[in-house]
């Protein structure tokens, strides 16, 4: 099993992939920090829950202004927040990217057919599947880290302290937002292992977060009800709220969240793997 994670870092570190997805992460830090807002994607929007100012006027002011710089001249004379508490808060983004890593570690595999001579090995179904599980763990923690770390540097050389966090509070909100961040990455890992090809698990996956937002919406639009639970914990919202001093209660529920994610997601998509034909 080590040998074929250190063949698979191997081959994944000589190819481009990674690396475009390092250089989407310092992109999207970047405009973040210089336009002192938090970017995202997906169908929430930056809110005054999101950057913890609860001043209304100033909010409407902010919603009003369609250029970087006038957004970044605003934001600079509210005085300070913690702007890199918001960014993580904004780590749903990194599914988009965590898509790439499953692609690169797994689904080549599929789509080239190489799979088939490697389980016609000495190597098991259980041996593939939990080498390629894990190093998609490792790639995808380590984004996880890069991303919150090298905007809490950016953001203190440009922002300065007024709009840093206290260093330790970067590593507790990392903690508490990997559980699900794990949970949906078991789903990437799920999907790769159902759909195999990357084309079919790029159609299903990258537009996967927001159907499931749109339905949501659609629910409470057309039949007026509140799902207000859902809402509470559907994974955008929940990793803004475990930012946002949160009870210790509902970090309890999101971890306890994550891990049924990661249970159910490696079951099924184990299974389907260990009953599949490859063809």
């Amino acid at each position: 099993m080590l040998n074929m994670i250190k063949a698979d870092l191997y081959r994944i570190l000589k190819g481009k992939a990674i690396y475009f997805v390092l250089g989407i992460i310092i992109i999207l830090s970047l405009i973040s920090a210089i336009g002192v807002t938090p970017g995202h994607i997906g169908m929430t929007s930056v809110t005054s829950a999101t950057i913890n100012i609860e001043d209304q006027e100033f909010m409407e002011k902010l919603s009003k202004v369609n250029s970087i710089s006038g957004i970044r001249k605003l934001m600079k004379s509210y005085g300070g927040f913690e702007l890199d508490r918001a960014v993580i808060g904004t780590n749903m983004n990194l599914y988009y990217m965590f898509i790439v890593v499953v692609v690169v570690v797994l689904c080549v595999d599929f789509s080239n057919k190489s799979i088939k001579n490697t389980l016609s090995s000495a190597i098991s179904r259980k041996k593939y599947y939990w080498s390629k599980a894990i190093l998609i763990y490792i790639l995808c923690t380590i984004l996880v880290l890069f991303n919150n770390y090298f905007f809490y540097f950016l953001n203190l050389a440009i922002n300065g302290k007024d709009f840093a966090s206290p260093f330790g509070n970067i590593l507790k909100l990392t903690v508490i937002q990997l559980p699900l961040l794990y949970g949906i990455t078991s789903l990437l890992i799920c999907f790769a292992f159902m759909f195999k090809r990357i084309s079919t698990f790029n159609t299903v996956s990258i537009p996967f977060i927001m159907i499931i937002q749109l339905i949501a919406l659609g629910i409470t639009n057309l039949f007026r009800i509140k799902i207000d639970y859902f809402y509470q914990y559907e994974m955008q919202n929940a990793l803004g709220n475990l930012v946002n001093n949160p009870t210790n209660n509902y970090i309890l529920n999101c971890t306890i969240l994550g891990l049924v994610y990661i249970v159910v997601f490696h079951i099924i998509g184990y299974n389907t793997f260990k009953n599949a034909e490859i063809k």
